[in-house]
């Protein structure tokens, strides 16, 4: 995984024709790395793609036979008005086939599906920043002690531009809470830096705190279609995905 994960970085370094691109959130919508922002895609996209989970970024109650296991998620998303994007993803499961205890057949049988929903209500201006709220699995009864609702996590975030002669800088910052004790380490204030090379747009560094480390990576839309992009969770845990961009007008 560490050697398709620094090819994957020098494919996002390639100095290929592509379009602006405003993020991949591992969930499959608009965001940093593993921190939301209030940039949001442009309207009438759809996205599909797929994106590797290392064992920090999933949530504890998550395991195998006691263990924590790493996984991957996969997603469809689209911003039908420029102020919503809707997204739907399910992440693999692990367990013995048919979940007979006495299997020694073992892989990822099972499914967790959730819907993500973002609004922004207000948009970037000149003086002020853009505000966006949202939520991950936000479809379905009270949680409570359910053994579903893994990622549920509501947050507000907004999010600030501003031009330099090297390129675009953007501050992020947001209020996130998850509703499962288990996942309490990403709680409360998370935020990020990014930066867009004035020298090729497509491409955007990421740099930012979840709640629990610091994370950083890089991500590209590269022949304006496929959208890339990879990241080292705590500096440390090699994380990666792509997608499939598609353009409805």
């Amino acid at each position: 995984m560490k050697k398709g994960l620094v090819l994957l970085f020098l494919l996002l370094l390639l100095p290929v024709g592509g379009c602006v691109l405003f993020a991949q959130q591992y969930t499959g919508m608009t965001g940093l790395l593993h921190v939301p922002s209030a940039e949001m895609d442009t309207i009438e996209n759809l996205r599909f793609g797929v994106h590797a989970l290392p064992k920090d970024m999933m949530p504890d109650r998550m395991r195998f036979d006691g263990e924590k296991y790493a996984s991957s998620n996969w997603y469809i998303s689209a911003m039908p008005l420029k102020w919503l994007e809707v997204g739907y993803s399910f992440t693999l499961m692990k367990f013995r086939k048919n979940l007979n205890k006495k299997s020694n057949e073992i892989g990822f049988y099972s499914k967790d599906r959730y819907f993500s929903v973002r609004v922004r209500p207000l948009s970037e201006g000149r003086y002020w920043p853009s505000v966006v709220i949202g939520g991950n699995d936000v479809i379905g009864q009270r949680d409570g002690d359910s053994q579903s609702f893994y990622f549920r996590n509501f947050y507000v975030a907004a999010s600030k531009h501003i031009d330099l002669p090297f390129g675009e800088v953007g501050g992020h910052l947001a209020y996130r809470k998850w509703t499962k004790s288990y996942n309490s380490r990403w709680n409360g204030v998370v935020g990020g830096i990014t930066l867009r090379p004035s020298i090729y747009t497509p491409l955007r560094a990421i740099a930012e705190y979840d709640g629990d480390g610091v994370n950083i990576g890089a991500d590209c839309v590269l022949f304006r279609y496929v959208q890339l992009q990879a990241s080292l969770i705590k500096c440390r845990y090699p994380s990666a995905g792509a997608a499939i961009r598609i353009e409805l007008r």
